[in-house]
């Protein structure tokens, strides 16, 4: 008799757990997802910390979930698509919370967030299994393009690093003096501080203040060239904008394409401090590579603004070396200077300037002629 009634209770019991579990077990648990940093690199290690909560007294035995971190907003392809599929399982007992840590690599460039989560548990004897989507809280994590090396770009970055240079100099202020420095060899004799240079024992040049701002103004063709091209377009435009903003060179970008959150064409005004280049890295996570382009790249060079591009020396980066881009590179009334820097599919990168392409179709007229 005192097993039957053992027996009763058991199943009771049984049936009554089974009640509140059903009924219950989802009510007032949270998943929320942080990114310490919330931004990387290409290439790497992101972190991401899962804290899971459980507010009410109710235990669960097993409790688990399952979520995506997924590239939803900037992807280069869907076959280049990446999507990172995370499962837990603990026990997570009333009024206590979890925390998990993990760690994602192999990020490509772009804003990941996480997907639905998915939550599942038991009840106290396993005989449930209990599954449903919850409500959470996630950051964005945004991934940079990566850093071309020097020695890649070291011709075309020089290259135009010289002619920003000479038109510093022509735009000198001999009246807003900014700092002494030493002489260097190309210096000219008119600008030695004679008083510094007796003062400390070595020649001593006076550097001025310029009467106008000089600028690089970066023009991205993201129509020509295919995935991988433009890709590698995006991370030499990072690379170059960060190696003339450690020189103190302002930078401006733009681009025939719109970002993928809100739609609005890529453009980033011209700045020179050093939070610039996150300015710069984040637009270009935005670009998405599959959204199509705003204007064929000869009708964006022409309508650029002739304002944007005064006293700013125009840099054209492209993966058409001598096509219709290079062609209405050389042929746009507004753009009179400036360079146009090409990537092969070898991974060279090439630069032209727009001066030395005039003369040399001035001198193929005339041996027409």
């Amino acid at each position: 008799m005192l097993i039957f009634w053992i027996l009763l209770g058991f199943g009771f019991l049984v049936i009554l757990q089974r009640a509140i579990y059903s009924a219950y077990w989802n009510r007032k648990i949270s998943v929320t997802f942080r990114f310490p940093k919330r931004a990387v690199t290409e290439g790497e290690t992101a972190e991401i910390l899962e804290r899971s909560e459980n507010r009410k007294l109710l235990p669960l035995p097993i409790f688990g979930y399952s979520y995506t971190l997924s590239r939803s907003f900037a992807s280069v392809s869907k076959s280049k698509e990446k999507t990172i599929t995370k499962q837990r399982r603990f026990a997570l007992a009333g009024r206590h919370a979890v925390t998990n840590r993990a760690r994602i690599a192999g990020l490509s460039r772009g804003v990941y967030c996480v997907d639905a989560v998915t939550a599942n548990a038991t009840d106290l004897f396993h005989f449930l299994h209990l599954e449903c989507v919850i409500p959470f809280s996630a950051s964005r994590l945004t991934v940079y393009p990566a850093k071309i090396p020097v020695q890649r770009f070291s011709f075309p970055a020089h290259l135009i690093l010289g002619s920003v240079t000479t038109r510093r100099r022509a735009l000198e202020d001999p009246f807003a003096l900014r700092s002494i420095r030493p002489y260097e060899i190309y210096d000219s004799p008119r600008i030695i501080n004679w008083k510094a240079s007796a003062r400390t024992g070595e020649l001593k040049v006076n550097q001025f203040e310029y009467t106008t701002d000089e600028a690089l103004v970066f023009l991205l063709d993201m129509e020509n060239g295919d995935v991988d091209d433009r890709e590698e377009l995006i991370r030499l435009a990072s690379s170059l904008s960060l190696f003339f903003l450690r020189r103190s060179v302002s930078v401006a970008l733009m681009a025939n394409c719109r970002d993928c959150i809100i739609g609005r064409p890529i453009r980033v005004p011209a700045g020179a401090d050093a939070a610039h280049q996150i300015t710069v890295d984040e637009t270009l996570a935005l670009i998405k590579l599959t959204i199509p382009v705003t204007e064929p790249f000869c009708d964006f060079l022409a309508s650029v603004p002739v304002e944007s591009l005064k006293g700013a020396l125009p840099v054209v980066l492209s993966a058409d070396a001598s096509g219709a881009a290079h062609e209405a590179f050389m042929n746009t009334p507004g753009i009179r200077d400036g360079y146009y820097v090409s990537v092969k599919k070898d991974g060279s990168i090439n630069a032209e300037s727009r001066r030395q392409l005039d003369i040399q179709g001035t001198t193929a007229k005339e041996a027409r002629l």
